[in-house]
């Protein structure tokens, strides 16, 4: 397995093939604006074999053409990855079996994988939910009722033919096909640990007669109005899975299963999850919050990450979630971003928010202007501690 770090720039050996593939994953496409730039820049280190690799900020794993395996893990060690996978996750998943985030070569995609493993291993403990739906018959015997519409529609009514419906009790249901599609994406992953693998692969005849949805994304789309309670963990830990999975661009030649999550937009969500705990009684957060730049008939715009709005929806606070390293003071471009959100909107507060640990915060003003920098505790004790020692 190739191991490599969020923005890190690692030198690795790679084949020529290998580095080919790699090298077409810094362009994403241009075809499809979903398919990401994985990899920043791939450069030879002069050398022979080693090139000098810096992923983008997309956390996860995928596989070459060499069958390779390349795991790209977060750049910040998160102390609980809880706190992240809970915005994705309703309720929040508790991943008490599993080592912590980079240590003993165990990615996100383990963690996930195990905590995955584990709840699907009750529900089919418990037992597969099952729910009556109506098939279609063409063959004899034929049960229920006769389908007049499909009778017309297949057989233009030929009075030699019969097509009934009747309902029968089945466990191929979307919330077992929703189950299936994520454990056939996991299970296509390579783990250091060879009993999560073996625990993977032990859940595949329970799984057997679910269908394979040709699209798993219309999965996320078609849920469910009701979820068992026993389901609710392992269905909320399958989305998750479903979510994160990215498509490589079609180019680049690579194979296997991807499961990739773009740690930026995460951050974001995140963060609008641990703002709307902070919010004043009656006030409301606006996401992606439009800012008209320009006072044309036709204005450009920009969309801030956060809105705070009071009761009569006027704008009273902005917020922009910044996946970096929390500094006391703002780097000039965030400086500039910030500041001309808040005077288009009108507001004298505003702040930037950074993983970082409890206490982290500093502000700076311009002109009447309050822009605070914060870092929003999700880090590691040692993170902070070293930090606070580098200060």
């Amino acid at each position: 397995m190739l191991h490599l770090r969020e923005y890190k720039v690692s030198r690795v050996a790679l084949t020529e093939r290998e580095a080919g593939e790699l090298g077409r994953l810094t362009r994403g496409s241009a075809a499809r604006r979903d398919e990401p730039r994985i990899i920043q820049q791939i450069l030879p280190s002069g050398e022979p074999g080693l090139y000098d690799v810096q992923p983008g900020p997309y956390v996860g794993r995928f596989t070459l053409g060499s069958l390779r395996t390349v795991d790209i893990a977060s750049r910040f060690p998160f102390a609980d990855l809880r706190e992240l996978l809970q915005l994705a996750t309703r309720p929040p998943v508790l991943l008490r079996d599993t080592a912590a985030a980079g240590s003993a070569d165990r990615g996100l995609v383990d963690l996930i994988a195990t905590a995955f493993a584990r709840e699907t291993e009750r529900l089919v403990g418990f037992g597969l939910a099952k729910e009556y739906q109506a098939r279609t018959f063409t063959r004899s015997p034929y049960p229920g009722s006769p389908d007049v519409t499909t009778h017309l529609a297949k057989y233009l009514g030929r009075p030699d033919r019969l097509v009934t419906k009747a309902k029968r009790l089945t466990q191929d249901i979307q919330l077992n096909q929703t189950i299936a599609a994520a454990h056939r994406v996991l299970l296509q992953q390579h783990y250091p640990d060879q009993a999560l693998s073996a625990r993977l692969r032990a859940l595949s005849p329970c799984l057997a007669s679910i269908s394979q949805v040709a699209d798993p994304q219309r999965l996320m789309q078609r849920r469910p109005t009701f979820i068992p309670s026993r389901y609710q963990k392992a269905y909320a830990l399958a989305l998750l899975v479903l979510a994160g999975q990215t498509v490589l661009p079609t180019a680049a030649g690579a194979s296997g299963v991807t499961v990739l999550f773009n740690m930026t937009k995460v951050w974001e969500t995140y963060v609008g999850h641990w703002l709307a705990n902070q919010l004043p009684a009656g006030h409301r957060i606006s996401a992606q919050h439009p800012v008209a730049l320009t006072d044309d008939p036709q204005p450009m715009t920009a969309y801030a990450d956060f809105v705070i709005l009071d009761e009569q929806h006027k704008p009273v606070a902005v917020y922009d979630a910044k996946y970096r390293h929390w500094q006391a003071k703002p780097k000039a471009d965030e400086l500039y971003q910030l500041s001309t959100y808040a005077r288009r909107l009108h507001v004298q507060r505003a702040a930037l928010l950074y993983p970082g640990h409890e206490g982290q915060g500093s502000h700076v003003t311009v002109g009447d202007l309050w822009i605070a920098t914060i870092g929003v505790p999700v880090l590691s004790s040692a993170l902070a501690a070293a930090q606070t020692h580098g200060g």
